[in-house]
């Protein structure tokens, strides 16, 4: 099959799409990848439609396909003739934050579902797309293509995380977000039981009349694209919740990569933590370097995004594939893909402190080595891109 796959300016969003563009291949399928930027949006949709091919694939929503016409209200997609493959690696509209636009979308999505296709890492995204009439829709992992055997050998680095956070959920305006309080208390609910349902509390507040109120006149048009519009706000409360949940870490020196937002230029207490066994380091500048920290890291911490309620996130895959050991919140996928999912999961923050203090004892070498190991063969099975591609090719088929 040919297929044309869509560059992003985003760097993980644009290795996923080479990813996906060298495992086709890899499968004798002929890949355009392409760069779509640059395009005005009539020739960008007069260029794809002259092209023969028998898929666009999508993979991410800010794709230039799925941005919204500025000559009319329809999406690009909309205009695009062919069929395509939505491959959504975050939580469907996570990055949006008005509710009619969310409702749009939605409409627009279904009005394509006879020629489009969507894979979804969070399992709510399906029922959401088929509940508005997106029959075919599927539940698929993160991947990586990371490929490295985990080792003996000491590690560089002690207790690590590598990505965004600010200080804590105290200092954070919550009176800037819509229904701020009540995504506020879900936040520390998080924080307090890792696997706390967060779209379960999502789907009682828009029961209230009042809430729904205080939303504005858009809000009881449709009650999914409400739901999601509050999920994007809770997301804006994933960086101060990561940061309020490795404050609790008191008795081991914690490395964090690139977990300054102002990289140095602001000294806003919402931006750094101050406490004396948190170090920060600078931003990791590519992917490899990234991989190297998971591999010489004693620990590494993932603690996932509030948008994803069962979803396990990429940094765990790329942890585990990159050779390194991971200690992760509890999400409701773990247990599919691995069976150490109770070894490397914490439920609260006294559990994260003990499998901590447990896994840094050079006494537990055996059962770490073990776990590192085992772990890395079982997300290596279940969590490449040879799997997830065969896995859409046989649904498209």
């Amino acid at each position: 099959m040919k297929f044309i796959i869509e560059a992003s300016l985003v760097p993980i969003y644009n290795r996923i799409a080479i990813a996906f563009t060298q495992t086709l291949k890899e499968f004798g399928h002929t890949v355009y990848f392409i760069d779509s930027s640059g395009f005005s949006e009539a020739d960008f949709v007069k260029t794809i439609n002259d092209i023969e091919f028998d898929y666009y694939i999508s993979t991410n929503e800010l794709n230039v396909i799925q941005k919204k016409s500025e000559a009319d209200e329809t999406f690009l997609f909309e205009k695009i003739q062919s069929k395509i493959i939505f491959i959504h690696h975050d939580n469907l509209f996570s990055a949006f934050h008005s509710i009619s636009y969310i409702c749009s979308k939605l409409q627009a999505l279904s009005s394509i579902s006879n020629r489009s296709n969507h894979y979804c890492l969070e399992a709510s995204n399906v029922d959401l797309l088929k509940a508005s009439g997106i029959r075919n829709t599927n539940k698929i992992n993160h991947a990586s293509e990371f490929l490295v055997e985990p080792s003996n050998s000491p590690s560089q680095w002690g207790v690590t995380f590598i990505g965004h956070l600010m200080s804590s959920l105290h200092l954070y305006p919550t009176d800037s977000l819509p229904c701020g309080q009540h995504l506020q208390s879900m936040a520390w609910n998080r924080i307090s039981l890792s696997s706390f349902a967060v779209q379960t509390q999502i789907k009682k507040i828009v029961k209230d009349p009042y809430v729904i109120s205080s939303l504005g006149p858009d809000a009881d048009k449709n009650i999914s694209a409400t739901e999601q519009f509050l999920i994007a706000g809770l997301n804006k409360l994933s960086s101060p919740m990561r940061g309020q949940l490795i404050s609790t870490i008191k008795e081991q020196r914690i490395d964090i990569f690139g977990g300054d937002l102002s990289y140095g230029q602001i000294k806003d207490p919402l931006l750094v933590l101050q406490q004396s066994n948190v170090h920060y380091q600078p931003a990791t500048q590519n992917y490899g370097d990234a991989s190297g920290i998971y591999q010489n890291s004693r620990i590494n911490l993932n603690i996932s995004s509030l948008q994803f309620d069962t979803a396990v996130n990429n940094r765990f895959i790329d942890v585990v594939l990159s050779g390194g050991f991971i200690l992760t919140d509890k999400r409701g996928d773990l247990e599919k893909i691995c069976s150490l999912a109770n070894e490397i999961s914490f439920e609260s923050v006294e559990e994260l402190s003990y499998k901590i203090n447990y896994y840094m004892d050079p006494r537990n070498d055996k059962k770490y080595n073990d776990i590192k190991f085992t772990l890395n063969d079982e997300i290596k099975k279940n969590c490449n891109y040879h799997k997830v591609v065969q896995t859409i090719i046989k649904s498209l088929n």
